[in-house]
């Protein structure tokens, strides 16, 4: 019995021992699976996700919107005033509310629903241009009537950050989450192709009575999909956050508005990687960005060119840009990430030095093409970065103090608006780019590791 025994054991082990090899194998060839790269065309089975197409959707109905208008105000505003420095105040105003509202609205992303949010935005902003469209119509529109116009469409784009993107994070699974970004900032750069065509030909064909009316429909689509996608319940970590129990679950007498900011706020500063992103943010939206708001003066005096061909400049950059990021979505790898934001930030301030000297229309085109390769690599690159370095539950605060650093873009339209009524639009945007390719150059210089650095990836943040 006792010899029976003990051949029933040693069976038994030998047994537990192959299964055991015999998992560690399965886990072996899982791991190596998982680490074989995959192709580009792989990348985007984010697209197969129907709440990623809704919120797809909603960025392309509202960007746009956002391109169409840019090039119709501009040339609406300086054909109304004359005035290179009244443009650059609508541009102001279309920035101002990711300036002042961006951390707030990022904060209030994190405790309400943000798909409602979303909704009933967008569906606000379709009622006021529905107004706005008809003072066209009746002639009675002014220019406090389009500044205010400009303001509350710029509080709804101010949501983009904080509440859109991310319920992106939250609908993809985290292995497709720089795909994600890179088809959704493809799709938003290829909106400034369309945008900006579809708006110098509305306003020279129409007038803007035709670009408010678009708006009210693009809007109330957005609305439309914003209602019907489906999210899961938002859960912490099991942290303790401000604004949370240990639980995950928000319990509003632990936290505040106020609390929320500061743990955002806390969440930058301690991170590296965060904290130079942001500021190159800032630099770019400063002294780059702004630059548009200055094409339609540009074209319009320097260039002498009809307002579709003005348009046809912003569409060129658009067309760089969507490859460039359609690109980003199928290629990039976290060790790239960020050395592609810096280099395409550079590059992009380079392109647009050499466009403010550009003496002929049809140089401007090309360099604008090739410019929109480095902002889409800076565009793409900064929200994969920020949403990969982030804590699911933290992303609504992150991205609202992003949105401010994106925010800072006001300051730029109105000081280079100034500076175009003095020296000029294009010598305007030569000494922006110059003093932006100088600061983001003593950035690196001061925080070289951040070339050297791979976000640094939490639970439920991965690329």
């Amino acid at each position: 019995m006792g010899l029976e025994h003990r051949e029933v054991t040693d069976s038994d082990t030998a047994s537990s021992s192959d299964k055991r090899d015999l998992e560690h194998r399965r886990r072996a060839l899982s791991m190596r699976r998982r680490d074989l790269p995959e192709s580009p065309l792989d990348r985007f089975r984010a697209m197969w996700n129907l709440d990623y197409g809704r919120l797809w959707g909603i960025g392309v109905a509202t960007n746009v919107m956002r391109w169409l208008e840019t090039v119709a105000l501009g040339v609406f505003v300086f054909g109304l005033t004359g005035s290179p420095f009244l443009v650059g105040l609508i541009g102001f105003l279309r920035m101002a509310p990711m300036l002042f509202l961006g951390v707030f609205i990022g904060a209030l992303a994190d405790r309400a629903n943000r798909k409602l949010m979303l909704a009933f935005s967008n569906s606000s902003l379709c009622l006021i241009y529905i107004v706005l469209a008809f003072l066209t119509i009746t002639e009675l529109i002014e220019l406090w009537h389009v500044a205010i116009g400009a303001f509350l469409a710029g509080t709804v784009w101010a949501t983009d950050f904080p509440v859109r993107r991310a319920m992106v994070a939250d609908v993809v699974p985290a292995n497709r989450v720089a795909s994600a970004f890179g088809i959704d900032m493809a799709s938003s750069n290829f909106s400034r192709v369309i945008g900006p065509l579809a708006g110098g030909a509305f306003l020279q064909e129409i007038g803007m009575q035709a670009v408010y009316l678009l708006g009210a429909v693009l809007f109330l689509t957005a609305s439309l999909l914003a209602l019907t996608v489906r999210t899961a319940p938002r859960r912490n970590s099991g942290a303790s956050i401000p604004g949370t129990d240990r639980n995950g679950v928000t319990n509003e007498a632990s936290g505040s508005v106020l609390n929320d900011l500061r743990s955002g706020l806390a969440a930058v500063r301690g991170d590296v990687v965060l904290s130079v992103t942001l500021i190159v943010t800032v630099w770019m939206n400063l002294f780059a960005f702004p630059y548009q708001h200055m094409i339609p003066v540009i074209g319009s005096e320097k260039l002498g060119v009809s307002p579709i061909l003005v348009g046809l400049l912003l569409s060129a950059e658009g067309l760089g840009a969507t490859i460039g990021a359609l690109s980003i979505a199928a290629l990039a790898r976290p060790r790239h990430f960020t050395r592609a934001y810096i280099y395409a930030s550079l590059g992009f301030l380079a392109i647009i030095a050499a466009f403010s000297l550009a003496p002929w229309y049809w140089i401007a085109i090309p360099l604008l093409f090739i410019g929109g390769f480095g902002m889409s690599g800076f565009g793409a690159m900064q929200s994969i970065i920020v949403v990969s370095s982030t804590r699911p539950e933290m992303r609504g605060r992150v991205l609202g103090v992003l949105a401010v650093a994106i925010g800072s873009g006001p300051i730029g339209a109105l000081q280079v608006g100034w500076l175009a009524s003095y020296l000029g639009a294009d010598r305007a945007i030569l000494i922006i780019a110059i003093v932006g390719l100088a600061l983001t150059v003593v950035t690196v210089l001061m925080f070289r590791r951040y070339l050297v650095s791979i976000p640094r990836y939490r639970r439920g943040a991965s690329i």
